[in-house]
């Protein structure tokens, strides 16, 4: 299963769900498209609505969706090109071993229903008897331990990544788990639609022990126990806003230290289990939570952890089982928590794991069809254009310091740039695949993905590893690296379009672009230093100047309405804030450089920087269900899409000039509230 990402990633997420529905792709994909304009409404009013309001209208959310934008438009175009990739994958009779027959015999057990049906329970059904005979504390923690070595992280998380403080090493980090709801405060709050929404998990619970042959009385019973246990670990867990703090998963402790402070976790036999006996010392990240699970093992009954387990293991798997166990999955994570009407279509789905399991096998084909070498180098000259604006940017900061600037510049020249796709693919090679059991491959690429993970203890670091395959429709800045990464699925149409002029590039992957330098120096980001160390690199009282500065986004951002008395949190979403302003500035300053070496005429009456303005509020256009814009203010460091238009662009006095707003227009901030930070 996945694992967590400590500290690592700070991404763009177009779309927080995977996937596109049926309904036909509708997008001019060139560009601009003038459809989507609202000339009713004024730009200076509401520039999300002028820029998308007719696209809003002409575009509902198809029913096995929870929202509907460019990043699925975009995903429905791979869709189809991967789609006819794993069909080639499945009907060539590659030879064994090769990638091609691991990509294609996934994609065949994943599609094969018939065979899913028949074989009903039994991908788990080992792990079955084995909960069900568990009659001792230690046959429990063996039993988590064989969980964990095969890729299955249940009650917490293990991984390893670099060493927050010593970033040239890798280090172990074990971090809070164990909820099925999306995070702490769904347990905590108080209000009546939470009460219901945990009243309908705990309904899910029952129904999906009841699929497992639980009678339902007693699946009942379970299913409350569940969530009172699950309950108990979340009021020990951090909260959203908390986990942003990369300083909450850096706590290290030696492994006597942690078996000290929780014994019943049997650290040593646990670390031996999964092959890092030589490990002496580790981060024990949020220690309360590890506290509490120490004492719950000593007084919850057995009998209660076994329900638990059953459930937890269940869920884990209810994607690969028999139809029963997906719809019930569906009816609750994305029904109910979503607003999704039906279940994706099947193939989607199963593109989606096995580029979750095989990601840059299948990636590798992928970039031959859709990523031309021309496309490559004209993104290296955004990014080159992208790097001199923040560097004449932070040179030019009137609130920063001359040495801190020194630090940060030097922050600026070691940052890394990938492109597309990895220099040097992934190895597949120790990996089985075979056309038998759809659960069983998707258990094998689990246990294949902990144990690459694992094997990185004691290496150099691996400086060419990606975080997301080239499928991906996504970016991401790795602060331990200093590594901006762009795969080749975002480099496309319309967000990114080499026959398009430059002001729509800069406005749509420019920004992008610069967004993912600037989570170099956000709230979080800023924290790390040069060498990808957390570590403070700011003199005198910049840093304390730096925070008046955010603190501005963050009040402007949670006075924004979403839905009903709903608000964004302005600091669970400050770093991704701070990104998308500093980006978008970033952008408009190098597109002035380009603009400088080619002077460009108005298109459609609109000139260049209004035309860069339009592709980034564009690059956001989506309709969302009331139940996602809640799930994600609740749990999302990203802010709704309107807001990433609104926010940024009315602090920004070079939007006000391109389209002749003045102080007093509602995408104006007064003077005196302007985020004035990069």
């Amino acid at each position: 299963m996945k694992r967590i990402v400590v500290a690592a990633l700070m991404t763009l997420t177009l779309g927080s769900t995977r996937g596109a529905g049926e309904a036909e792709f509708k997008t001019n994909d060139r560009g601009l498209d003038r459809r989507n304009l609202d000339p009713s409404v004024t730009p200076c009013v509401d520039f999300y609505q002028y820029a998308n309001g007719k696209w809003l209208e002409r575009n509902p959310i198809p029913d096995d969706q929870s929202r509907w934008g460019i990043g699925h438009e975009m995903r429905e175009r791979n869709y189809v090109l991967l789609r006819e990739i794993l069909d080639a994958a499945a009907a060539a009779g590659a030879a064994a071993g090769t990638n091609r027959q691991k990509v294609g015999d996934f994609w065949s057990t994943g599609m094969d229903t018939a065979a899913i049906e028949k074989a009903g329970t039994a991908p788990i059904q080992r792990d079955l008897e084995r909960i069900a005979a568990l009659d001792s504390l230690e046959s429990l923690q063996a039993y988590l331990r064989d969980l964990h070595r095969e890729g299955t992280t249940l009650l917490f998380n293990l991984s390893v990544f670099p060493d927050l403080k010593q970033s040239d090493r890798y280090m172990v980090y074990t971090t809070q788990g164990g909820l099925g709801l999306p995070e702490r405060d769904y347990y905590t709050r108080e209000d009546a639609e939470s009460a219901e929404l945990r009243r309908k998990y705990v309904a899910h619970v029952s129904s999906t022990l009841q699929l497992l042959g639980q009678a339902p009385a007693a699946a009942d019973a379970a299913a409350a126990t569940i969530l009172a246990l699950e309950t108990r670990l979340a009021r020990a867990s951090l909260g959203a806003v908390e986990l942003r703090n990369p300083a909450n998963f850096y706590n290290v402790k030696s492994v006597a230290e942690a078996e000290a402070a929780s014994p019943r976790l049997a650290w040593p036999a646990y670390f031996d289990a999964l092959g890092l006996a030589g490990v002496a010392s580790f981060s024990y990240a949020q220690p309360a939570f590890f506290a509490e699970v120490n004492a719950a093992l000593a007084e919850v009954p057995l009998a209660v952890w076994r329900d638990y387990l059953r459930w937890h293991v269940a869920n884990a798997f209810s994607e690969y089982l028999p139809s029963a166990f997906e719809e019930r999955r569906f009816d609750f994570y994305g029904r109910t928590l979503q607003g999704a009407k039906d279940l994706r279509p099947r193939f989607k789905r199963v593109i989606d794991q096995t580029s979750d399991s095989l990601g840059e096998a299948l990636g590798q084909v992928y970039v031959e069809r859709a990523f031309p070498p021309k496309s490559k180098q004209r993104a290296q000259r955004m990014i080159d254009d992208l790097k001199s604006a923040v560097r004449a940017r932070l040179q030019a900061l009137p609130w920063m310091g001359a040495e801190t600037k020194v630090k940060a510049l030097e922050k600026l020249d070691t940052f890394v740039a990938k492109i597309g796709y990895p220099d040097t693919w992934r190895d597949y090679s120790k990996l089985s695949i075979a056309r038998t059991s759809y659960a069983a491959n998707v258990r094998a690429g689990n246990a294949f993905e902990m144990r690459r993970n694992l094997d990185k203890l004691g290496k150099p670091i691996d400086r060419n590893e990606w975080g997301m395959s080239p499928q991906t429709v996504n970016a991401y800045y790795n602060p331990l690296l200093n590594e901006i990464v762009f795969p080749a699925a975002i480099m496309q149409p319309p967000f990114f379009d080499g026959e398009m002029d430059d002001a729509v590039n800069y406005g749509g992957m420019g920004s992008v672009i610069g967004h993912e330098f600037m989570h170099g120096f956000d709230d979080q980001g800023s924290r790390f230093d040069a060498s990808g160390n957390m570590a403070n690199w700011w003199l005198g009282d910049d840093r304390t100047r730096f925070e008046e500065r955010t603190a501005k986004l963050v009040k402007q951002y949670a006075g924004f309405v979403v839905i009903d008395d709903l608000r964004v949190n302005g600091e669970l979403t400050l770093g991704e804030n701070i990104g998308d302003l500093a980006g978008v500035t970033m952008a408009y300053h190098a597109l002035q450089a380009a603009l400088a070496r080619e002077p460009q005429k108005p298109i459609d009456g609109f000139t260049p920087e209004q035309r860069f303005f339009l592709a980034w509020a564009q690059g956001w256009r989506n309709n969302v269900r009331p139940e996602a814009l809640k799930l994600q203010v609740n749990t999302d460091p990203h802010s709704p899409p309107k807001f990433r238009v609104l926010g940024p662009l009315a602090n920004m006095p070079e939007f006000a000039a391109a389209f002749q707003c003045k102080p007093g227009d509602p995408m104006v901030q007064p003077a005196e509230q302007r985020a004035d930070i990069w």
